[in-house]
C-alpha cells in the first residue's frame, strides 16, 4: 500500500474512533442523567414536612422564638436558619452551608403568606415569610436525607464531575489509540528510511555489492530499487574506472618506454658525431637522418598523448568546413603513397568521381586516416600490405571505408578496438609492438564529433567504415 493511502486511511481511522468514543460517551452521560432525573422523579418528600408546615402556621410571635422553634424543629431532624431583611439572624447550620442556603433562597419564590415546601436533591425545605413592624423576617427549615449535609451536590454539579471524569478518560484513550496508529505508521515508514541510510552508510565506506532488501507495495519500493541501481551503476563505474585507471597507467610506462628507445637512439648518434665516430659528411648525414627519424617517432607519441589529453579535459577544437572529401582524400593518398612504399607497402583510392561534401575539420579528419593507416601497418601481420580507400554515398550520408588484406581482427576483439587503451596482444604483429591503444579511440573520437559514426568488420582483411552527413549547400 503506498504511503500517502496508509495515511489517509491511518488518519481518517483515527478521526472516526475518535467521532464513536465521543458518541458512545454523549451517549452513555444522556443515559446517565436520565436515570439521575428518573431517581429524583421517584424521590419524596420528607415524611415529617406536614409536621413542620404546621408549625410554620402558628402565631408571629411564636414563630420569632428561634429556640423553642429549633427545639420543636429538631424533633424531626430539621435545622433553622432566620433572616431579616436578608441579613442572617439566627441559625444552627454550619457557615459553609449557610452562605449556600442564602443563594438557594434567593432563586425561590415565595407563595402567599402560607408556609411554602421545596424539594432540591435530597433536601426538603421549610419556609415562610413574616412581616413584622416593616422588617421581613424569612424562617426556613431545612431536612437533609443523606448521612452527609452539603449543598453542593446537586444532580446538575453531580452530572458535569462525571462529564469531566469520563471525558479526561475518553481523552487519554484516544491519545493511547493515536499513539498506536502513529507508531506503526512510523515504524513502516522508518524501516526503508532506515535501510536507505544504512545502505548510503555502506557505500560511504566503499561497499557497492550489497543492495536493499525491502518488500512492499509503497513508494519505497520505487525508491530502494531505484537505489539498487544507482548502486548497481557505481558498481560498475567503479570497476570501469579501475580497468581505465590500469589501462592509463599501462599506456603511460608504454609510451614512456617508446620514448625511451628512439630518445636512446637520438642520444646515441649524436654522441657518434660529437666523439667523431661519424668522421665522413656520408656518416654524419647518415646518423643525423636516422636522429630525425627517431625525433619524429618521438614527436607522433607525444603528439598523441596531447590530443587524447585534450579530447579527456574538453578542450579538444575543432573548425569545420564544408569539403570535397574527393580532393581530400586524393591528398592524402599522395601525401602518404610514397612513404608507404618504402614500408613494403601500397595504399590506393576508389571513388566514384561525384562530388562527395561533408562538413570537417581538415587537420582532423586528416589524423583520422593517418591513425587508420598506422593502424593497417602495425596489425595487418602481411608482407605485402594493401590499404585501399573508397568513397560511396549511401542513404544520403557520405560514407569512408579504410580495408586492407590483413589478417584481420578476432570476433571477440572487433567491438573493443574503439576503446581506450585497448590493445589486441595477440593480433599485433612482432615487428610493431609500440601500439598504445589510443589510435582508433581518437579517430572514434573525432568522426562522432561531426555527428559520424565509425564501424570495424572483418572482410577479407580488416574493414573501417566511417559514415558522415553529407552537406547539400555550401555553409558558410
Amino acid at each position: 500500500m503506498k504511503i500517502r493511502n496508509r495515511i489517509f486511511i491511518s488518519n481518517t481511522v483515527m478521526v472516526l474512533v475518535s467521532l464513536v468514543t465521543l458518541l458512545a460517551i454523549t451517549a452513555a452521560l444522556v443515559n446517565l442523567n436520565e436515570n439521575i432525573n428518573t431517581e429524583n422523579a421517584k424521590a419524596k418528600l420528607d415524611e415529617n414536612v406536614f409536621e413542620v408546615q404546621s408549625l410554620f402556621e402558628q402565631s408571629p410571635e411564636i414563630m420569632l422564638d428561634y429556640e423553642t422553634l429549633s427545639k420543636s424543629l429538631s424533633k424531626y431532624d430539621y435545622q433553622l436558619f432566620v433572616m431579616v431583611d436578608d441579613k442572617k439572624k439566627y441559625s444552627n447550620f454550619e457557615s459553609d452551608d449557610e452562605e449556600e442556603l442564602t443563594d438557594f433562597l434567593k432563586v425561590i419564590d415565595i407563595v402567599g403568606d402560607h408556609a411554602s415546601v421545596y424539594y432540591r436533591d435530597s433536601l426538603t425545605v421549610v419556609r415562610k415569610s413574616i412581616l413584622v413592624d416593616d422588617h421581613e423576617y424569612n424562617i426556613v427549615a431545612v431536612n437533609n436525607a443523606e448521612d452527609e449535609f452539603t449543598w453542593f451536590g446537586t444532580s446538575f454539579e453531580r452530572f458535569i464531575i462525571r462529564f469531566i471524569l469520563i471525558g479526561l478518560a475518553a481523552i487519554l484513550a484516544i491519545l493511547g489509540i493515536s499513539q498506536l496508529f502513529t507508531k506503526s505508521l512510523v515504524e513502516r515508514i522508518m524501516k526503508p528510511i532506515d535501510q536507505l541510510m544504512d545502505a548510503a552508510k555502506r557505500i560511504e565506506e566503499k561497499n557497492l555489492e550489497d543492495p536493499i532488501v525491502y518488500a512492499g507495495e509503497d513508494e519505497f519500493v520505487t525508491v530502494c530499487t531505484s537505489f539498487n541501481h544507482m548502486q548497481s551503476y557505481l558498481f560498475e563505474e567503479q570497476k570501469k574506472n579501475a580497468t581505465y585507471e590500469k589501462a592509463r597507467t599501462d599506456m603511460v610506462s608504454g609510451i614512456s618506454h617508446d620514448l625511451r628507445t628512439p630518445l636512446t637512439s637520438v642520444k646515441g648518434y649524436i654522441k657518434g658525431i660529437k666523439d667523431g665516430i661519424a668522421n665522413t659528411p656520408e656518416k654524419q648525414n647518415q646518423y643525423l637522418d636516422i636522429a630525425y627519424a627517431k625525433a619524429c617517432e618521438m614527436d607522433v607519441l607525444l603528439q598523441r598523448l596531447f590530443y587524447f589529453s585534450k579530447m579527456e579535459t574538453g578542450n579538444m577544437p575543432f573548425y569545420l568546413q564544408v569539403t570535397d572529401l574527393n580532393e581530400f582524400i586524393r591528398k592524402f593518398v599522395e601525401g602518404c603513397k610514397n612513404d608507404l612504399e618504402t614500408k613494403g607497402a601500397s595504399i590506393s583510392f576508389d571513388t566514384s568521381g561525384k562530388i562527395h561534401r561533408a562538413s570537417i575539420d581538415i587537420d582532423q579528419m586528416q589524423r583520422v586516416l593517418t591513425n587508420l593507416v598506422e593502424n593497417s601497418l602495425k596489425y595487418a601481420n602481411t608482407d605485402s600490405l594493401e590499404i585501399k580507400i573508397s568513397l560511396i554515398q549511401e542513404n544520403h550520408r557520405e560514407v569512408i571505408v579504410v580495408s586492407d588484406n590483413g589478417s584481420g581482427v578476432d570476433l571477440d576483439k572487433l567491438p573493443h578496438l574503439f576503446e581506450q587503451f585497448y590493445r589486441g596482444d595477440e593480433s599485433r604483429s612482432k615487428k610493431n609492438s609500440e601500439g598504445n591503444g589510443l589510435g582508433l579511440y581518437i579517430a572514434k573520437y573525432i568522426v562522432e564529433a561531426y555527428d559520424g559514426s565509425i564501424t570495424a568488420e572483418n572482410d577479407n582483411g580488416l574493414k573501417i567504415v566511417i559514415s558522415l552527413p553529407k552537406v547539400t549547400e555550401d555553409v558558410q
